[in-house]
């Protein structure tokens, strides 16, 4: 996938979700490194990010259609 199709892929995404946490974690992440510097991730976020982790390692992930339904 071309750099310009991921970016239209992810901002699609970000257009669909109702998720006010993910935003706030993709913000984050999206920031400039001065910024993260300044701003401690929320305890919610790293419980989030930990267990997503988790649910990765064991194999418990959806697909893109899967994640556009639940979201739509």
């Amino acid at each position: 996938m071309r750099r310009s199709e991921l970016q239209e892929s992810i901002i699609q995404k970000v257009l669909l979700t109702n998720n006010a946490q993910l935003l706030n974690y993709l913000n984050y992440l999206l920031s400039n490194k001065k910024e993260r510097e300044t701003h401690m991730e929320p305890d919610f976020e790293s419980s989030i990010l930990s267990e997503k982790q988790s649910d990765y390692s064991s194999g418990k992930t959806l697909s893109d259609d899967d994640v556009f339904r639940r979201n739509g």
